[in-house]
């Protein structure tokens, strides 16, 4: 029995509980599973008077596991394994004591009944997801989820060559005088950043009064969907802060702002009957990013962006990269035509 929250991410997890149920014939266990850098577990190292949760004197040294064994506790959860010459003798133990918990009245049917409760912690299995505060009215509710899973977030999210880029093991390429492109985004995000944009549905017209911004007045208009009108602005923000400002520090040695501030964060689409290309513009920030969310040639034809001034152009097709480039003064860009399909683009101009 497993609960939605525990998200096992040891490979050999099952083979590893098999072999340490077996040889102990342990009628009911748990592996140790908690929510990552915090207390809170799926087990009890004590029972307090009123049958509610004491720690025991060992519960950080097994949760750390300075202490590793296997482990008869008053309390599990979250993953239970039966033997199955339990099953029948445990048939009612979920409503044995209907003032409790389900979790508790299973565990105090144990206890009262004699059927000990073992916990291992001999090996890693993996850790409870925080499930609290989940934005559940959108299309993708993990997204959101960058302050209260950061790990599982960044495994999903974060593009797999990124810390090879950060760290310089991959060079991140040049493409024009400073002008860079280097992985930011999983190609999982693109796709869902897509969708969750698509599902809001209120594109903006493309036209110079723009209600969203302060002043009410757009200078270089493109239809998009800002990160404030989908409720990620403070994530993207953060993501803006954690990622992205190390790559521009390696970069662009000597300027250093944090945290990084952002105004102008949104989601662009290019499309040949609504707006298929950009004039040129510079940028209102003292960097930008420029994400590419789809594939050219399977989504799309055409597009990419030219910066006049150093006659240089750029395909930014890959999903997931992101360019990186000064923004006022230097960089004059425009956003070449996108000649079929929909192309889609995610921008910030940060420290404006």
């Amino acid at each position: 029995m497993i609960d939605g929250d525990v998200h096992l991410n040891n490979s050999e997890a099952l083979l590893l509980m098999v072999r340490t149920i077996k040889p102990k014939n342990l009628g009911i266990f748990a592996p140790l599973v908690g929510q990552l850098h915090k207390l809170f577990t799926n087990f009890w190292g004590a029972i307090a008077s009123n049958g509610y949760y004491a720690r025991s004197d060992n519960y950080l040294d097994i949760i750390d596991r300075k202490e590793m064994g296997t482990w008869n506790v008053p309390y599990i959860g979250s993953i239970l394994v039966f033997a199955k010459e339990k099953l029948k003798s445990l048939s009612n133990a979920y409503y044995y004591d209907k003032k409790l918990d389900p979790d508790m009245s299973f565990c105090s049917f144990a206890r009262d009944k004699g059927h000990f409760l073992y916990l291992d912690n001999n090996h890693y299995y993996g850790f409870l997801v925080v499930s609290e505060d989940v934005e559940s009215s959108k299309v993708h509710p993990e997204m959101y989820q960058i302050f209260n899973n950061k790990e599982l977030w960044e495994k999903r999210y974060i593009h797999p060559n990124y810390f090879a880029a950060l760290n310089g093991s991959t060079p991140i390429v040049e493409i024009c005088q400073d002008v860079y492109d280097f992985p930011l985004m999983s190609e999982r995000f693109c796709a869902e950043l897509i969708e969750e944009c698509e599902y809001y549905g209120k594109w903006s017209d493309g036209k110079h009064k723009d209600e969203r911004l302060v002043g009410g007045y757009e200078n270089v208009p493109t239809r998009d969907i800002h990160m404030k009108q989908i409720d990620f602005e403070r994530h993207w923000l953060y993501m803006l802060d954690e990622y992205v400002r190390p790559i521009q520090e390696k970069l662009f040695v000597g300027y250093y702002k944090q945290p990084v501030e952002s105004v102008m964060m949104f989601v662009v689409r290019y499309k040949p009957e609504e707006q298929a290309s950009l004039r040129p513009h510079h940028d209102a920030s003292t960097y930008s990013i420029d994400i590419a969310l789809n594939k050219r040639g399977v989504d799309y034809q055409g597009g990419g962006v030219h910066f006049l001034r150093y006659n240089c152009t750029f395909d930014a097709d890959v999903v997931g990269y992101s360019m990186i480039f000064p923004g006022r003064l230097t960089h004059l860009h425009e956003g070449l035509e996108t000649t079929q399909g929909t192309r889609y683009i995610a921008v910030s101009f940060i420290n404006p």
